[in-house]
């Protein structure tokens, strides 16, 4: 069954299911299982030839194949990073008059590809592109000074521009070499020659950037005649992106402007990229363009004259025509989405935001070229890579960047939960990424609310605050031990899960989790033998359930209590990374390794291998000197440490007294700014509006504003329009986030002491009530594992039952005892 019952990570929701292809069977989130696959990702990467990491036999399920394999597995498949099409005036031969030219829109299609992840991947087979749908473009030509009085779509299908260029409904393209990408790499496709636009014919696509190739249309008059005019005639055209058609066998609705790119993997449809709006926002947002860039037909004959590009990609920071709030908008990994209209495929109703462009992973845009133009697009000729996330071209945007983390180590902290795309194929906005640990609200939701009042009792709801419901279910109820196999360098060979725990509990290594420590009389049993650590292992361990026991089993040297309000205690926890190397990602020409840096302080990094070096070096992610600010990892000083220090205090006197990890990590569901983020997300929000303790700085300077009331508002459907405010770069691996800080220190993170100092006073009077002596003590008690009544087991999986027990709970020992002296109270 590939939609059991209660087998996602909200055990309140249900698959959509039915009988159809699995991307409509999708919940809001997706699987325990899913999880497990991520968790265990480490035992299938292998080493190559020089020492790096990569997943070997890439074979991405596809979209209509087998459900339980796409629902449940970790899909790992290069993705689509941009396609960007450039118009271009051109002309060809007039067969039966050779002075003559016809005139053409010859149309290029370059494909960035790209590995957002942080190993290796290889692609499997020939990769084929499909654009079954007319782009949003049409273009009214005006030829020796005479306008056609119609816009015309490119190809067959649309409904308000007619007719259209061409009598082909599809754009084909293929790539039919296989390609190996290194961690957060790119890589650039684009035509070889010009082939006429027919309804089978597929465009090859090589590595680079070629001008003259793609698909070419004949320019025709007003009454759709092919045109024959000399050499010297000039062209040019104006452009309007409101283009409709028919979408009723995908989507309910016949009037809608659409983005349709497919994309296969020898055969098997892996990626289904969708956007739709309406004609009216797109007149909005897509303001009509005239006065473009003209040519000759001569000229163009042999130098086809770029005077328009469309766009549509992952929407990631600076080059973005309609801004959102980074990561908290969009997901880079999202392809198919049901933005626009219902789909057909069991949604069945309105979810709030769908209508508006800013609440889709994607950014489509439109830009006019001249001479000399950076908007181009630039590619190495030695490497062949594209420009993404900061830029199009090498003075400005990333070749490489890592976004997301694939475990290549085995998990030691619930923080590490924030690499796993718990959303998935959810087609319904908010596309968030980096959900666990982090704690942002989404403009989409009341402030008081993880859920619209509208959708709260469906079962196949699609619409939450999945930060905010993830954390709930995870903080406090689940901990990572790091009790698991070992790998010596990666993949499965090398300690196994015994002698991992052998090792951990005869004190021979510890856990990965190094603040874990054995129980003294477990750690006493089993120096006695080999076989009582092995009993030890076979009855706390090996058992199928012992992740609800195996707690009892392990104490936290260093437990902080998160509701202190101790700014020392705090500065001391924050600034707890002191001398330490940070690994991270280098490329040197055609290779690349995980490198080490220096001894540094107070290192934050998404990852356990960063994308690229420390935020503000030279680093190999991109050759602009910011290139590190958004790929690489930070470090911050003892100045912004004070100040986030005595903010975090500020933020629990606030909040506080929590009664929950996940209610310290998550925003507080009420008004204003306590609604906005958690604790340590308010507290990072705080001292960076102070440029000198802003660590990313840099980074809001080369993003575009986000706003809380943008264009069309209504359509935009913000339920608490202040948690849109923000830049386009928020999220991006160099732009510290909540979670990045949790990440390290989530295994020590409680609500309550266990261990408590305690002083008593006494003193002796006369019959005056004068003092005649006095005295001081302090005990130092720790709560322990047992019951009062220990009669009852410690390990317990239900509430206890013996009376005692109801009454005090577990036992409390003395640690220690001694008086004070006058000068120590």
């Amino acid at each position: 069954n590939a939609v059991p019952a209660a087998s996602m990570l909200y055990p309140w929701a249900g698959y959509r299911g039915g009988d159809t292809i699995p991307i409509y069977q999708h919940g809001p989130v997706t699987s325990w299982a899913n999880l497990v696959d991520y968790a265990t990702m480490y035992k299938r990467i292998t080493a190559t030839s020089s020492g790096n990491f990569k997943i070997p036999n890439l074979q991405p399920v596809a979209i209509n194949g087998d459900s339980f394999a796409f629902l449940h597995k970790v899909r790992i498949l290069p993705v689509i990073a941009r396609m960007q099409w450039v118009f271009s005036h051109s002309a060809g031969a007039v067969a039966s008059d050779p002075s003559k030219l016809e005139p053409r829109l010859l149309l290029t299609p370059v494909v960035t590809m790209w590995n957002p992840y942080n190993v290796e991947i290889s692609t499997p087979g020939s990769l084929n592109f499909s654009v079954p749908k007319p782009l949003p473009a049409a273009l009214r030509y005006t030829i020796n000074g005479v306008a056609n009085s119609n816009y015309n779509a490119l190809t067959a299908g649309s409904t308000n521009y007619t007719p259209s260029l061409s009598t082909a409904s599809t754009l084909r393209y293929e790539i039919n070499d296989t390609f190996t990408l290194k961690p957060g790499e790119t890589r650039l496709f684009s035509p070889t020659a010009a082939i006429a636009v027919t309804p089978d014919v597929s465009i090859p696509l090589t590595v680079g950037y070629r001008s003259g190739g793609g698909h070419y249309f004949q320019v025709k008059d007003n009454a759709g005649n092919p045109l024959a005019l000399p050499r010297g005639s000039v062209i040019k055209a104006d452009a309007k992106f409101d283009t409709a058609c028919d979408n009723q066998a995908v989507l309910r609705v016949t009037n809608g402007v659409t983005v349709y790119v497919d994309m296969s993997i020898d055969g098997k449809w892996v990626l289904p990229y969708r956007a739709c709006y309406t004609p009216e926002i797109a007149n909005l947002i897509y303001k009509p363009l005239t006065g473009l860039v003209e040519g000759t037909l001569g000229q163009s004959l042999t130098n086809p004259t770029p005077f328009l590009s469309t766009l549509f990609g992952a929407r990631m920071a600076s080059r973005t025509h309609l801004a959102a709030k980074g990561f908290v908008q969009s997901s880079p990994l999202v392809n198919y989405t049901a933005t626009g209209f219902e789909d057909l495929g069991d949604i069945g109703r309105h979810y709030g935001g769908t209508n508006h462009p800013v609440n889709s992973p994607f950014d489509y845009s439109f830009v006019s070229h001249y001479d000399g133009d950076s908007l181009l697009p630039n590619v190495s000729d030695s490497t062949g890579r594209g420009y993404i996330v900061t830029g199009f071209n090498k003075a400005d945007g990333l070749s490489r960047c890592v976004i997301d983390e694939l475990p290549s180590r085995p998990l030691v902290s619930l923080g590490e939960l924030v690499n796993w795309d718990l959303r998935y194929e959810n087609p319904i906005p908010p596309f968030a990424f980096n959900l666990i640990g982090n704690s942002d609200a989404t403009p989409l939701l009341p402030a008081n609310a993880v859920v619209n009042s509208a959708d709260a009792g469906l079962t196949q709801n699609l619409q939450y605050d999945d930060s905010y419901c993830a954390n709930h279910l995870l903080f406090d109820d689940w901990f990572v031990s790091s009790i698991t196999p070992d790998p010596t360098n990666f993949g499965a060979v090398g300690r196994s899960l015994q002698v991992t725990y052998t090792d951990f509990v005869t004190g021979k290594t510890p856990l990965g989790n190094r603040p874990y420590h054995p129980l003294l009389a477990d750690q006493a049993l089993a120096a006695t033998s080999s076989t009582m650590a092995t009993k030890l292992f076979s009855d706390y361990v090996s058992k199928t359930d012992s992740w609800k026991s195996i707690a009892s089993r392990l104490e936290v040297e260093g437990m902080f209590n998160v509701n202190s309000t101790s700014v020392t205690a705090w500065r001391a926890l924050l600034g707890h990374a002191r001398k330490q190397c940070v690994p991270y990602i280098r490329e040197t020409g055609s290779s690349w390794d995980a490198a080490l840096s220096g001894e540094t302080d107070y290192a934050y990094s998404r990852f356990s291998i960063a994308g690229d070096s420390r935020a503000g070096t030279s680093g190999s992610a991109g050759d602009f000197f910011e290139a590190t600010e958004f790929a690489g990892y930070r470090t911050v000083d003892g100045r912004f440490l004070d100040a986030l220090a005595k903010e975090v205090v500020r933020q629990i006197r606030l909040r506080g007294p929590f009664l929950s990890l996940a209610e310290f990590v998550n925003r507080q569901l009420s008004t204003g700014d306590l609604a906005l983020a958690g604790t340590l997300q308010a507290a990072l929000n705080a001292v960076s509006k102070n440029p000198a303790t802003d660590p990313s700085h840099e980074m809001e300077g080369l993003s575009t504003l986000a706003l809380a009331v943008p264009e069309r508002a209504s359509d935009a459907e913000y339920k608490f329009p202040a948690a849109a405010a923000g830049y386009s770069a928020y999220g991006l691996p160099g732009w510290t986030r909540q979670a990045d800080i949790l990440r390290p220190l989530a295994p020590i993170l409680s609500v309550r002491d266990d261990t408590f100092t305690i002083r008593g006073y006494g003193d002796a009077r006369d019959a005056s009530g004068k003092v005649l002596a006095h005295a001081v003590c302090e005990a130092v008690v720790r709560r322990t594992r047992e019951f009062v009544d220990a009669t009852e087991a410690a390990e317990v999986l239900t509430p206890p039952t013996h009376a005692a027990n109801l009454l005090f709970g577990r036992r409390i020992e003395l640690i220690s005892l001694r008086w004070l002296a006058a000068g120590e109270v």
